[in-house]
């Protein structure tokens, strides 16, 4: 049987597809998951569907029902929700994680046993002897099995099947119907390279595909080793914080793929925190540049997208090359042509200033020692002109004198190459200088006219740093403003990843028409505006932050859909941080203080006092509304130790933004306002109230109840809690109230009388932070006590054992505080402690739910 042309090509197409296919599901199918476990996004919904129905397409047309059924299952789950404009709900959410669910193993295992029913790799060694070709027709050879590189003829990648199991090829998600639409359509090579599991890569490609660009991303990184040894290198890799440690791999890929490419390869490096050391460690890996996560979704797309631009832009690299000596003019032409830049040779160069008009040069390569004016003298009649002022000037010499060297620098030249020189030396000083000029000029275009506000984040940086210097010595002018949207995770489910975008845009733009001159703006991370205001302090800023809060609401976004917005907003001067980046943390302590107290703006030089009395104003009012609330933590008997469900309360107020204040802010706060006796009093009667709700339901239950031991007489004089206590006649013991050590240390005598009185009441006492120097303090042993709760510390010291044998010989249980994994739970467990609490028991809830009786420690 004849095999054509078209044959040989739909059957590679296919090959190729199935190449692709396992892991192109399964950083679909990763994604989904993602969405179903974090809230459906409307654009990502739409993205899904359409890959998942294109990738099913292709598997009909390819003659594959196995890998199509499953495809084409979950495409139909999600299209309800794509024509509608309903999010999935609980019920859609169960059909969608089963059509999930058949896309796992079955999908990867299947597409492995057609790819390798379909696919021969050959010996790399082992000679074609041509015996099992068909015969030749017409004095042209047919052959079943295509030459070696045939595929690179399409477009498509040849790598060996091993490389299939060993590490995953690259998934490319933009063109995948470049694959699936026709049989002779090629393979397109990525765009961007993503490599590592982290969200913000996940959300980061989200982006980029909406965009048009084209993304592979990847598991391992030898998969993207071999993506830069194509003839064909993506021209952005992005590593994620999880997969840093591969840099040092990837360093002699990026390296030849930098040199052989006809494009540049930048390596963008994203840190877990912005950590200066971990920044010089991915530059010196060979990373281009580095940046934080927590910068945000917008700041990291902002920087990408400068990088994604041609290093040429339209046009190649311009340069103007001035040397009196023609064969060395010749050797630079040459090897900057070979690099792709356009050359204009000189050998006149009295000659250079009417060409430099005529060419318009980005960089002008010059020699020194010149006949009728040298490179010093060419260089200041350069400057002279308003139009080559910034273009930079490279001095190409072989003039061993270094003070010449010196003074060729000092007369306006950016750079000194000293002859004889390596080709690749010349393109690499050549192209950075002309790559950081333009990027220089494109900057500044963007930055506007003077009086423009919007700006990019990086222009709005250069203007803080700018101030700073210019004020050096002295307090600098100025502020920084940070707001940022209310409520933004609904509002980005509500709207979608590209709507909420606009709507950041928008709040930008509103809030620009009212700054003043100088005054620049940019949106900043995934749900806020950043602004530097220069002549305005940070009371004045503050001001005007207040003023947009509260007008705000009355402004309708289109992209909001008419709906009102709401900010919250963080203000610094410029005296609280000696770099942009300290200006910003400064400026983002502000708005988290506003965020915690449920107030619309905060500043930085008063945060700490106006923190604290929003916080004293917020208990005190919770105080008075009854709106604080107590959560559970369970104290677990050790296995074989028969006791009732013990559970300590913990106190917790959530502010306005939803944020949660613990006791470890509240005690110190309710103390300074004199608010410590009412809070104690507060603790108790709720404990009270809950023993009495579980007696009533038949349920025995014991609660430990922190107080304050500097208030016990004003909570014990209010002689309407020692009524409640005695009208709810609880079973003696059933309420522990628990004090701290260090607050009874000098006065043990007074102690021991307050909680004899405390036990005749029926009450139970607790002692925490006990330590081997507690048990030698005199008067400790007059202590009455029912619990022991030993220091954290213990579990790390010899000691542990010797304090709870002290304990127990007193008769009171011990009590191993703060158990968070299994070595201190072992620890405890072996110096004696009767009770474990802590997070790897149980994480603290509003639920008294814990299965004493299934569950002992």
């Amino acid at each position: 049987m004849r095999v054509t042309e078209q044959q040989i090509r739909s059957e590679e197409l296919k090959t190729a597809f199935l190449r692709h296919l396992p892991q192109r599901v399964k950083i679909l199918v990763r994604r989904a998951e993602r969405q179903h476990r974090e809230g459906w996004d409307v654009n990502a919904l739409l993205l899904l569907e359409a890959e998942f129905a294109r990738l099913a397409d292709a598997a009909g047309r390819y003659g594959l029902p196995e890998q199509a059924a499953p495809l084409q299952a979950l495409a139909e789950s999600l299209q309800p929700y794509v024509q509608g404009t309903a999010l999935p709900d609980a019920a859609a959410n169960d059909a969608i994680v089963q059509a999930l669910d058949a896309l796992h193993a079955p999908m990867g295992q299947a597409a492995m046993r057609e790819f390798g029913a379909r696919v021969e790799v050959p010996s790399a060694t082992a000679p074609r002897d041509g015996a099992d070709d068909p015969p030749a027709v017409n004095g042209y050879a047919r052959m079943s099995t295509p030459p070696p590189d045939y595929w690179r003829t399409l477009g498509i990648v040849d790598e060996p099947a091993v490389q299939i199991v060993v590490a995953p090829a690259p998934v490319i998600t933009a063109p995948v119907e470049a694959v699936a639409a026709t049989p002779a359509a090629p393979v397109l090579a990525p765009e961007i390279a993503l490599l590592g599991n982290a969200p913000a890569l996940h959300d980061l490609a989200l982006h980029l595909e909406h965009s048009g660009r084209a993304v592979a991303e990847f598991d391992a990184v030898e998969a993207l080793i071999a993506a830069l040894q194509t003839a064909t290198p993506p021209r952005l890799l992005v590593v994620g914080p999880r997969a840093l440690v591969a840099l040092p791999l990837l360093a002699p890929a990026l390296r030849h793929a930098r040199l052989e490419s006809g494009h540049r390869v930048t390596l963008l490096a994203v840190l877990e925190q912005d950590d200066l050391g971990a920044r010089l460690d991915a530059l010196r890996a060979g990373a281009d540049h580095a940046l934080p996560r927590t910068l945000g979704l917008h700041a990291l797309l902002a920087q990408i997208e400068p990088l994604l631009k041609d290093e040429t832009g339209d046009t190649p690299y311009r340069v103007l090359i001035v040397d009196d000596d023609a064969a060395q003019a010749a050797f630079a032409e040459v090897v900057l042509r070979k690099a792709g830049m356009q050359t204009r040779t000189v050998v006149e160069p009295l000659a250079t200033l009417d060409e430099l008009e005529r060419f318009q040069p980005d960089l002008i390569l010059m020699d020194i020692n010149m006949p009728g004016a040298d490179g010093l003298e060419l260089t200041a009649l350069i400057r002279e002109r308003e139009a080559f002022v910034s273009t930079p000037i490279v001095f190409l010499s072989g003039d061993p004198d270094a003070d010449r060297q010196y003074a060729a620098l000092d007369a306006g030249g950016d750079d000194f190459i000293a002859k004889p020189v390596r080709p690749k030396h010349l393109i690499a000083a050549v192209g950075n200088r002309v790559r950081r000029a333009r990027a220089a000029a494109q900057r500044a275009q963007r930055a506007g006219v003077a009086g423009d506000a919007l700006v990019e984040r990086g222009v709005l940086f250069d203007r803080i740093a700018r101030q700073l210097a210019a004020r050096a010595g002295t307090a600098p002018s100025g502020a920084l403003l940070l707001a940022e949207i209310n409520d933004a995770p609904r509002l980005r489910e509500r709207l979608g990843l590209g709507g909420f975008d606009r709507l950041q845009q928008q709040l930008a733009a509103w809030i620009a028409t009212q700054t003043l001159p100088r005054e620049v703006l940019t949106p900043f991370g995934p749900s806020a505006v950043l602004m530097f205001a220069p002549q305005r302090g940070e009371q004045a800023l503050m001001a005007f932050a207040q003023d947009l809060a509260a007008r705000i609401n009355h402004e309708r976004f289109e992209a909001a859909h008419a709906q009102p917005l709401a900010i919250t907003a963080g203000v610094c001067g410029m005296g609280a941080g000696a770099d942009p980046m300290a200006l910003l943390g400064a400026c983002e302590r502000a708005l988290d203080i506003a965020r915690r107290s449920g107030v619309s703006v905060a500043g930085h030089g008063g945060q700490q006092n106006a923190g604290a009395q929003a916080l004293s104003a917020l208990l005190r009012k919770s105080l008075a509304e009854d709106s604080l609330h107590l959560a559970f933590q369970p104290l677990v008997p050790i296995a074989g130790l028969a006791l009732a469900p013990r559970y300590q309360t913990l106190l917790r107020l959530r502010d306005a933004r939803g944020g949660e204040h613990t006791a470890t802010t509240l005690l110190p706060e309710a103390a300074a306002s004199g608010l410590l006796p009412a809070l104690d009093a507060w603790v108790l009667r709720r404990a009270l109230a809950v023993l009495e709700a579980r007696r009533k339901l038949g349920a025995t239950l014991t609660l430990f109840v922190n107080q304050s031991f500097e208030v016990f007489r004003d909570v014990w004089q209010d002689g309407a809690l020692q009524r409640e206590l005695a009208a709810a006649a609880l079973p003696a013991g059933s309420l522990v109230l628990e004090y701290r050590c260090e607050a009874l240390r000098g006065n043990y005598a007074e102690a021991a009388r307050c909680f004899e009185t405390l036990r005749q009441r029926g009450l139970a006492v607790a002692l925490a932070g006990i330590n081997a120097l507690t048990l030698a303090e005199p008067d400790f042993t007059a202590l009455p006590l029912d619990y022991v709760k030993l220091a954290p510390e213990l579990a790390r010291d010899d000691q542990a054992r010797a304090v709870a044998a002290a304990a127990r010989a007193r008769g009171a249980l011990v009590i191993a505080p703060r158990v968070h994994d299994a070595s201190t739970a072992a620890a405890f467990y072996a110096a004696g402690a009767d009770l474990l609490q802590g997070n790897f028991v149980q994480e603290a809830s509003a639920q008294l739910d814990y299965d004493f009786a299934s569950h002992p420690a």
